[in-house]
């Protein structure tokens, strides 16, 4: 779930650098930042991690941080491309204070690919996008539909947002659940997880520098469905991510 973070914050890293970008109707920038994620997990480290920011976008293909997508259509208002990311979720028993916790299986990063369909309006932009597990690790489906305005001051863009998040029940039980096995072997209880929603807020921002130089920074709070936050892993009803950076364009 840590991981979940870094890509969450590089995604939306991407999409505030990517804002500022069309602006100036450039193609291609780089650069690097820094998060801090709290872990939804029990007893389980927080961390702070650098990334690199990589965001390219033509007619055919973009990259957006850990997304890389081709357009099936790129008209001015709808987009309709393949995709293909990570939600990043994983789980490190290493990482975890607690020794009962320690003895939970891994849960393993995967990838996702799907379809996203995308639509630009002057009241705003939505995304939607649907995608299922191709490394037979959680045999889940994700659907992410979220809402973000973007707004100009000067020098300064503001993209505040929400969304919602669904999970199905293979995603959220692979990532939650504990099976009798781990409990038996741990002592913790054990749980079998059913399809989750978790909405989420969050706010982005760019200030540009120079023509060149960009100056980025973010947060996320995503509320937890019952079925996440009902696990015997997880003693949090929600989690938090901040992030910043720097970014070149080119």
């Amino acid at each position: 779930m840590l991981k979940k973070q870094f890509v969450l914050a590089a995604s939306l890293v991407g999409t505030s650098v990517l804002f500022s970008q069309n602006l100036l109707a450039q193609p291609l920038s780089v650069g690097v930042a820094a998060l801090w994620s709290e872990s939804p997990y029990h007893n389980t480290k927080d961390r702070t991690v650098p990334f690199p920011l990589i965001n390219y976008q033509d007619e055919n293909v973009f990259f957006h941080g850990l997304e890389a997508g081709y357009y099936l259509y790129h008209g001015e208002a709808d987009q309709f491309s393949i995709i293909a990311n990570t939600t990043g979720q994983y789980f490190n028993p290493h990482r975890a204070h607690h020794s009962a916790m320690r003895g939970l299986d891994k849960r393993h990063l995967t990838m996702m690919m799907g379809g996203e369909w995308t639509h630009v309006a002057t009241w705003g932009v939505v995304k939607t996008a649907l995608t299922g597990d191709v490394l037979n690790e959680s045999n889940g489906l994700v659907w992410d539909t979220n809402y973000h305005y973007p707004l100009q001051f000067g020098a300064l863009s503001l993209i505040p947002g929400a969304g919602v998040t669904w999970q199905s029940a293979n995603q959220t039980d692979y990532y939650y659940g504990v099976s009798g096995k781990e409990s038996r072997r741990t002592g913790i209880d054990r749980y079998k997880a059913d399809d989750s929603w978790s909405p989420y807020v969050d706010i982005s921002a760019t200030y540009q520098l120079t023509r060149d130089w960009t100056v980025v920074a973010g947060a996320r709070y995503t509320h937890f469905d019952n079925e996440i936050k009902h696990s015997s892993m997880v003693d949090k009803s929600g989690q938090t991510t901040v992030w910043t950076g720097v970014n070149y364009q080119f």
